[in-house]
């Protein structure tokens, strides 16, 4: 779920993953879960941990604000937010689960063949290229010239090139 909010001189993104309903369909299904495992100390304390961090951050938004030459980015884990200038970024993107795991995998092995003195990364070591389950799911991000990434939507089912177009004018 994306919404737009286009006011004079500036434009805001909010998404989010998953809205309230099944946010707290999950987080009761942990609940009855850790319930039933009560017995099991070990099974059911995790459990409602989990539950109580669905609850906490499963359906928190991420709100990207571009106003005045910049974009404020408040992410759902609390704590975190970019503050960036637009004129840093040379383009705005759309991408998927799968291109973000293909660019974690690609930044990890560059990183290994730094270590390691210029040697490839076992096969073992680096992670498989199957395709996975919500591949289907993408977001915007921000891309500046030295490659550096600020993602400004959540990850979406939605169609995001309408939004990619809008961000990408703001930053000419």
């Amino acid at each position: 779920m994306i919404r737009v909010e286009r006011a004079p001189g500036a434009l805001a993104l909010v998404s989010r993953l998953a809205r309230a309903p099944a946010v707290a369909v999950l987080a009761g299904a942990l609940l009855v879960a850790a319930a039933a495992a009560r017995a099991a100390t070990a099974v059911a304390a995790p459990l409602a941990v989990g539950a109580a961090l669905v609850v906490l951050a499963g359906g928190r938004t991420v709100r990207a604000r571009f106003a005045r030459g910049r974009v404020v980015v408040r992410h759902p884990l609390p704590f975190r937010r970019d503050d960036r200038r637009l004129v840093e970024f040379v383009a705005a993107r759309v991408e998927t689960i799968a291109d973000a795991r293909h660019e974690k995998a690609r930044r990890l092995a560059h990183r290994f063949r730094e270590r390691s003195g210029g040697a490839e990364m076992p096969s073992w070591l680096s992670p498989p290229r199957a395709p996975g389950a919500n591949d289907h799911l993408r977001r915007v991000v921000l891309v500046s010239a030295s490659g550096e990434r600020v993602e400004v939507t959540a990850w979406v089912a939605d169609d995001l090139e309408p939004v990619r177009a809008e961000v990408e004018g703001l930053l000419r």
